[in-house]
């Protein structure tokens, strides 16, 4: 193994979205040991820095699924959307009234103004039980966050589209409104993280294809990274890595693709101490 591919929510963040000493620690002393470290996330460049120490060493970033490939402070590979695929995808939202986030190459997230009024009605309304607690935090920021609110974005300049509701029958007939419209994933790569939430990333990118960049950059073969997960985005990783490590909360259908499994959550540092125990 020469580098680890490590997901963040729900793999090295625990549910309220922390990032453990215990886990920065550990990461550390396997970079010191030799190890390169990437980032693969379905979260953007600003959304993931704000989620990871400032001084954890990390050799590359996977972001936006793959969207965004990034070593060394440059910008590897870049995709967007094309304009009237997000048009398009806004109006389903719109007519079904569901809350979204719209993330550019460099900044996000944003939602229109003229969409605010039946987005707060979902985000104010009482969570069920299964609202995972970093969206409710996630929730909880949109609605204060006064420059989320624009009246206009770059929309040739899109990279991800994130929609959450605290109903999932609301988002359920919504991932398989967009699952129906999607042309066989070719307009759009569709992915659900969690039971509340969707997101569309840009057709044929993902963290596989980000790995192959970086790879490629660093001269290694994807047999020498070892990836860590825990939902659907993480699927096309875990069938190219040498080693693929599904949390023991991940869905069941990564499980089935991994070589193993970890014997703690992600809530009680399961990454940290399977890295421990395997690695240092």
């Amino acid at each position: 193994m020469k580098a680890v591919a490590i997901d963040l929510d729900s793999t090295a963040l625990t549910n309220d979205g922390k990032f453990s000493d215990h886990l920065k620690r550990t990461i550390e002393t396997l970079h010191e040991n030799g190890t390169l470290v990437f980032i693969a996330t379905g979260r953007s460049m600003k959304s993931l820095k704000t989620k990871i120490p400032e001084d954890l060493p990390v050799d590359g970033f996977v972001a936006a699924s793959g969207v965004v490939v990034m070593a060394d402070g440059k910008t590897l590979k870049n995709s967007t959307f094309k304009k009237e695929t997000v048009e398009e995808v806004i109006s389903i939202a719109r007519d079904q009234h569901v809350y979204y986030e719209i993330n550019t190459t460099n900044d996000g997230p944003f939602t229109f103004k003229e969409d605010k009024e039946y987005s707060l009605e979902d985000l104010l309304h009482p969570p069920e039980e299964d609202v995972l607690a970093y969206e409710t935090i996630g929730a909880n920021r949109s609605i204060k966050d006064s420059n989320q609110w624009v009246d206009t974005i770059d929309l040739e300049d899109v990279i991800k589209l994130y929609f959450f509701s605290n109903s999932k029958d609301k988002i359920n007939k919504f991932y398989k409104t967009l699952d129906n419209n999607s042309e066989k994933n070719t307009k759009y790569a569709l992915y659900q993280t969690a039971a509340h939430n969707s997101e569309i990333m840009v057709p044929g990118v993902d963290k596989a294809t980000g790995l192959k960049v970086l790879s490629k950059y660093f001269n290694i073969e994807l047999s020498d990274i070892h990836v860590f997960g825990d939902s659907m985005n993480d699927i096309p990783m875990f069938k190219v890595a040498g080693k693929s490590i599904a949390m023991k909360n991940a869905i069941n259908e990564l499980k089935l693709l991994s070589d193993d499994i970890t014997e703690h959550t992600n809530d009680d540092d399961g990454l940290a101490r399977y890295i421990e125990a395997h690695y240092l």
